[in-house]
């Protein structure tokens, strides 16, 4: 049986997917972090030492005082030429920044086909609002980081039971932005979240958090997401209207964010997890 979850249900699955992906956009964030360290010290050569020639001494009349000769040669360095780093484009202004970050994050190397799975419209608040409900375990309908799903929510009914299971063949739905995470190069990807960076904390501090940045939010939902294991739970559905809900209450009282991980499937599950545990090591290496 195929059927199409509507209203706000429907719209909790696109949540989910922009879940799955910011994840991997919240790493990369953590990733950029301000180092600790403190600009190399520049070391400038010493001076060469004059170089000082002594003639050998001569025999001379007795009567005439030894005289010594030393000629001095003054070596001066030419200083090296300074190459001015290029100044950096502007940053512009929250409300004109979908086109300039949308042509910054679509040059990247991503897998063919797949950049058109990022929506472009109001990008970094987007970005914020998702993450901050993450972080949160819950999920947002009304600021999608991704395109909606193109295929339905597909279900195997039991008509003596009344009761439903997920159809593996769901799980497929997922792989176009499983590969799309996959395909993401973190060193790419660096330079644009510090240029972004003002634009992020201008949205967050929108939200209401003195005591929290951006920068922490991020590593809280990232805290979030791999802090849910793989899980072994009934997943029978039954139907109310056109929702459905879990028939285990137990599992129909996760959070938004766990079920969805549930709809994700297990083998998709432990895919994102090894994408965000590989940003985990790299973000570690840079403490």
């Amino acid at each position: 049986m195929t059927a199409q979850p509507s209203g706000s249900g429907q719209q909790l699955y696109y949540a989910g997917i922009a879940a799955v992906v910011i994840v991997i956009l919240l790493a990369l964030w953590m990733l950029f972090r301000p180092a600790s360290e403190t600009e190399p010290e520049v070391i400038t050569p010493a001076p060469i030492p004059a170089e000082v020639v002594v003639e050998p001494i001569l025999p001379m009349p007795v009567d005439e005082p030894l005289t010594e000769q030393i000629t001095e040669t003054e070596t001066e360095s030419e200083p090296e030429p300074v190459i001015s780093a290029p100044e950096p484009e502007p940053l512009p202004t929250l409300e004109a920044s979908d086109p300039v970050l949308k042509q910054d994050v679509l040059k990247l190397n991503w897998q063919p086909g797949l950049a058109g799975l990022i929506n472009t419209r109001q990008m970094i608040r987007n970005l914020v609002v998702t993450v901050d409900n993450l972080a949160q375990k819950q999920l947002v309908a009304k600021h999608p980081v991704v395109v909606p799903l193109d295929q339905p929510f597909v279900t195997i009914a039991d008509p003596e039971s009344q009761t439903y299971q997920i159809d593996p063949a769901s799980y497929q739905r997922y792989e176009p932005y499983i590969r799309l995470l996959e395909s993401a190069d973190p060193e790419q990807m660096l330079p644009i979240f510090k240029r972004y960076q003002p634009l992020f904390e201008q949205v967050f501090g929108e939200l209401g958090y003195p005591e929290l940045s951006f920068q922490q939010r991020m590593q809280q939902a990232l805290t979030t997401f791999l802090a849910i294991a793989p899980m072994s739970v009934d997943t029978t559905l039954v139907r109310k209207s056109v929702a459905y809900t879990y028939a285990d209450p137990a599992v129909e009282s996760l959070s938004d964010l766990e079920k969805q991980v549930i709809r994700l499937g297990p083998d998709n599950h432990q895919r994102l997890r090894a994408v965000a545990k590989n940003y985990l090591t790299l973000l570690e290496s840079r403490e």
